[in-house]
């Protein structure tokens, strides 16, 4: 085990490749993960989860999930096409659809260029990790309406993208629409008021 200290997200995976450069000398194989565990490789489950969907639901017209690292998104083009992935961007990086293009070009052997994408970035707010009236609003209403508990940086922004979505025309009454929740529940806790709000609304939540 190697402790690097403290630091910026550059620094520490200048850091992580200097350990890798430092056991290949020592003779060993090491394979490096990215940080998010984004990479063409990684992303390979989620073709899986994508081709599953289309099992399931042949008829989506779109797959709503939150664009982190990039990695989720770019496994689910592998598998559902350019068309009906809508991503939204959650500030984790800073070009998020040259990210998602780069994993999703190397995952399916074709060229898959930035602006074929759907990504939304206008739930970033102030920035990543800092919680804006949107996406509070957005998880207030999914959990009084459907008992969902969401979180305030990933599935918290794409639940955000995906009512602004149904305002704005990208997504139309009747199409038949999947929302991925890929997690992010630690992240509530950074966020007391937003925890105590989320956990009254479901005490009033009914299933129906």
């Amino acid at each position: 085990m190697f402790w690097a200290g403290d630091g910026e997200p550059g620094t520490l995976a200048q850091a992580a490749e200097d350990v890798c450069e430092q056991l290949r000398r020592e003779g060993a194989r090491p394979y490096l993960i990215p940080f998010g565990g984004s990479s063409s490789l990684g992303a390979r489950g989620y073709v899986d989860g994508g081709n599953e969907l289309l099992v399931q639901l042949p008829e989506a017209r779109h797959v709503v999930v939150a664009v982190g690292s990039g990695g989720t998104m770019a496994g689910l083009i592998g598998a559902l096409g350019e068309e009906r992935v809508l991503g939204v961007h959650c500030g984790a990086v800073s070009e998020p659809a040259s990210a998602v293009a780069g994993f999703a070009g190397g995952l399916t052997g074709r060229s898959v260029t930035p602006g074929a994408l759907r990504i939304r970035t206008d739930q970033v707010g102030a920035g990543y990790g800092v919680l804006n009236e949107p996406v509070l609003e957005a998880m207030r209403t999914a959990a009084t309406l459907e008992g969902i508990v969401l979180d305030p940086v990933y599935s918290g922004r794409a639940m955000a993208g995906l009512i602004q979505a149904v305002r704005d025309g990208d997504v139309r009454r009747g199409e038949r629409t999947v929302f991925l929740h890929s997690g992010g529940l630690p992240g509530l806790f950074g966020h007391a008021q937003t925890v105590h709000r989320c956990v009254t609304a479901l005490h009033g939540f009914k299933a129906v």
